[in-house]
């Protein structure tokens, strides 16, 4: 049996190596295919709306941030920023998919395969998508500050200096990494809302929700 030459398994490396542009049409055709189950039709909202929406949002989330800080032990444990950006996450979950900013603004998040509102999981895939790098930076920012602290009674300091020297390379290195990854998916994001006629974002394709029109409705605080 005639061996293969030594360059066929090269050859097939190139053939399936493909192009990041090649990766994200793939992943678009993806998402498409699996919009195929989908039975609620997207509405397109104005993207004033939407930008009015976030703005509320983010005035409940500091306003929040600003009570909670006064709490001793969240105090210790947290920063505004951090509650402001998980309110920001978690704020679909809340009045049924409207929040608060979206349900002044009669918009309603739903489940884009049933029609019912979005579960927490959805939620999360939804916003976590361009908060969560943030959010990850503060937290090892807290992390650090709570650690290096308490290392005092336990290390010298001439031990001391060098890991700090490193946790603090460390932490520049994920904080470039989550602002190259934020001024990537922003722009895309920013883009999907404003050009596409359904004005599903790449959060609502990867949750698997959508937005529609509705009537603002303030009870039933947790969605399901």
């Amino acid at each position: 049996m005639p061996r293969p030459s030594s360059g066929s398994g090269r050859d097939l490396k190139k053939r399936t190596k493909r192009s990041p542009l090649e990766l994200w049409h793939a992943f678009n055709q993806s998402l498409e295919e699996k919009r195929a189950d989908a039975v609620v039709e997207p509405e397109r909202i104005e993207p004033g709306r939407r930008v009015t929406a976030l703005g509320i949002d983010f005035g409940v989330g500091f306003v929040a941030s600003m009570f909670l800080m006064l709490l001793p032990v969240i105090n210790i444990f947290m920063t505004s920023q951090m509650i402001i950006m998980i309110y920001l996450i978690f704020r679909d979950y809340f009045f049924e998919g409207r929040g608060v900013g979206k349900n002044l603004m009669g918009i309603q998040v739903v489940d884009i395969y049933s029609g019912n509102s979005p579960s927490l999981r959805q939620v999360v895939e939804r916003n976590g998508i361009y908060i969560a790098p943030l959010l990850f930076c503060q937290v090892l920012g807290l992390l650090a500050n709570l650690l290096l602290p308490l290392l005092t009674h336990v290390m010298p300091v001439e031990a001391i200096k060098p890991l700090t020297t490193t946790v603090a390379a460390i932490g520049n290195i994920v904080l470039a990494i989550s602002a190259l990854y934020l001024f990537v998916i922003l722009p895309i994001e920013s883009y999907r809302s404003y050009d596409r006629e359904d004005s599903m974002r790449l959060g609502d394709e990867i949750a698997g929700t959508c937005l529609t029109n509705t009537d603002m409705s303030f009870s039933n605080f947790l969605s399901r």
